[in-house]
């Protein structure tokens, strides 16, 4: 079928004014760059749209336009340019691109941009107004419970992210059927005026591409059969009837010079980092994200949460802020109202490697976890408050804060964040007690944060009646590189701080850290934690190992088991080395590996102990 053209319409100033060049400032000045801006604006946009009892389908794609794409562009949609004279050029330039790159983020599964399509044109009882309040409203008020934030200041950010900042808006509300589907085009500029005789005409710099309503000339969007071809004909997905949801084209993204796989690459990198918790395996399906990554056809694989150093770790926290259950886990309260204002779970692991998607100093991910993710119940990102690292550099920690789903406490930390919802800050809110509750929850996470590197690794120890720390199944091979150090934590105990005094130097029970492969044997490192009495009279550190049967110790049997060696033991900064079982500390304490050598096909445990001269 023919594709309709699109025709355009350029806002002009209501006789008691607009907002004109302010529309782009209302971003605010975010924290972050204009490519993690984007990708955090539209996804908490599409969780927010997520109302139909499922996560949402998420497709991100950046891709070349085909030649065909251009011309249907530039033939149906931007036949007409502004009379601006900064809009035209910019618009002029993206079209004369060699190559013409857009970016598009889709979702599906959600309830799309549905309702009456003007603001001045609202039936009385309409309660969806998802289009108005995306297309035409700036700044409309959140109307999500527990939502992601302010609806509406988000859309700046992708016309921020086009050269040209221009955007095609293609959507298929839920209930409305085939007949339902929209597809429009929008651009944001410079406010502008055209003399007209003695008196000049005024206009906001927002200029829409659609069809124009026969009695004002406002453009409404293609609808319909019409809009499928037009959408089509363009690349965009096409949707079958219940696959509601909308697709968001960038005109002529902005690569600042870089690469289709570098910007690929911080595409996914700024996924993770910010969308972690609705990705993990684990994630209610209800809030789960269900994302794919194209990149000019080809489909790049997001790696999951878990195997993604250091979101394992943090992971690992957000289960454990979830459930209320883990090796640390801590309920922060308003001292005076005693109101609970959120969940802070921590876990500490050994550093494992970082996989490189950018360079080193254009990654998000740093090199030692020392943070915690802020967030509230919706489960987004808002920021990480970095704290102090772990006195020994081999191990980081993470740590999980979500406040409390009360609906006073909530709001009160959803009402101090800033449009680019990157922040939690008090001043935003008017005296009282929400912004109290801000206050406080900031500053008892910013001293949990600091003091993380005075603490130590150790606690109670944990339970020796655990499951086997090291099991193996075959021969491992070359697996073994891809082994992390998530070992069985132990909980924490004394909690209200300060350390118990020991009646005699004692070492933790060894926590399974790491495998190794060296000259065809397997060895499986353990790491213990001595702590000396007053008199630090522990002058020997001992390991024994064993191997496992049925998750405990190898006991008597008339079956010949195989043997588990101690290799050796060492001081986590190597100046204590022994090998064998035994090793002299002299009263010092700190971090132990041991290594224990593994026989085949079998899982072995660890146990550690500190003698006195006198016991030995």
């Amino acid at each position: 079928m023919p594709i309709k053209p699109l025709e355009l319409f350029s806002e002009p100033f209501g006789s008691t004014g607009n907002i004109g060049d302010n529309i782009r400032r209302l971003l605010g000045a975010p924290t972050l760059d204009p490519l993690q801006t984007v990708i955090r604006e539209s996804l908490q946009n599409i969780a927010d749209a997520a109302k139909l009892g499922i996560g949402p389908e998420i497709e991100i794609r950046i891709r070349r336009l085909t030649e065909s794409q251009r011309l249907t562009l530039e033939s149906k949609v931007l036949m007409s340019l502004p009379a601006a004279e900064q809009s035209r050029t910019a618009l002029r330039n993206s079209l004369s691109q060699k190559e013409l790159i857009v970016m598009e983020i889709c979702d599906f599964r959600t309830i799309g941009l549905g309702g009456p399509t003007r603001s001045d044109r609202i039936p009385l009882g309409t309660e969806d107004t998802q289009f108005i309040n995306f297309l035409r409203n700036i700044g409309a008020a959140r109307n999500t419970v527990q939502g992601g934030g302010t609806y509406g200041f988000g859309k700046i950010a992708l016309y921020r992210a086009s050269c040209c900042s221009t955007i095609i808006v293609d959507t298929l509300p839920h209930a409305a059927g085939m007949e339902g589907r929209r597809i429009i085009g929008c651009h944001v500029g410079p406010s502008f005026e055209i003399p007209d005789n003695s008196m000049s005409q005024h206009f906001t710099g927002r200029h829409w591409w659609g069809i124009p309503d026969p009695e004002d000339g406002i453009v409404d969007p293609l609808t319909g059969a019409d809009a499928q071809a037009l959408a089509l004909a363009l690349g965009l997905p096409d949707r079958r009837p219940d696959q509601t949801g909308t697709s968001i084209m960038i005109l002529d993204f902005m690569m600042d010079g870089e690469d289709l796989q570098t910007v690929g690459n911080k595409v996914i990198g700024a996924v993770l980092w910010n969308f972690w918790p609705r990705m993990m395996r684990d994630t209610p399906a209800s809030h789960k994200f269900d994302l794919r990554f194209e990149l000019d056809g080809v489909e790049i694989k997001i790696p999951a949460p878990e195997d993604f150093p250091p979101l394992d770790l943090f992971s690992k926290a957000m289960r454990a802020a979830r459930s209320g259950k883990g090796n640390d886990v801590r309920s922060l309260s308003a001292t005076k109202s005693q109101i609970k204002v959120g969940t802070l779970a921590i876990e500490k692991g050994l550093r494992t490697s970082r996989r490189l998607l950018v360079e080193d100093e254009d990654s998000l991910f740093p090199t030692v976890s020392q943070h915690i993710a802020l967030m509230r119940p919706v489960e987004l990102v808002v920021k990480y408050l970095l704290g102090t690292a772990l006195p020994d550099e081999r191990l980081e920690w993470a740590g999980v804060f979500i406040t409390s789903d009360e609906e006073y406490v909530e709001s009160a930390f959803a009402e101090s964040e800033p449009p680019a919802h990157d922040d939690w800050i008090p001043e935003n809110l008017p005296k009282g007690i929400p912004k109290t509750l801000v206050n406080v929850a900031l500053r008892d996470l910013r001293a949990h944060a600091a003091d993380m590197g005075l603490s130590s690794p150790g606690g109670t120890p944990r339970p020796r009646s655990g499951p086997p720390l090291a099991k193996l199944a075959g021969r491992m091979g070359s697996a073994l590189e891809g082994v992390n150090g998530d070992g069985a934590g132990r909980k924490r105990g004394n909690t209200s701080g300060g350390r118990v005094t020991l009646a005699r130097a004692r070492a933790s029970a060894p926590n399974f850290i790491r495998l190794e492969a060296t000259e065809g044997e397997t060895v499986a490192v353990f790491i213990t934690e001595v702590r000396q009495n007053s008199t630090r009279s522990g002058s020997i550190l001992t390991a024994t190992a064993a191997v496992a049967v049925d998750g405990g110790r190898s006991i008597e049997s008339d079956v010949a088991l195989p043997t588990a060696k101690v290799l050796s033991i060492c001081s986590s900064d190597g100046i204590q080395f022994s090998e064998g079982g035994e090793l002299t500390i002299n009263g010092a304490d700190g971090l132990y590996e041991i290594r224990v050598q593994i026989p085949s096909d079998c899982a072995v445990i660890a146990d550690a102990d500190v003698l006195t001269e006198s016991n030995r």
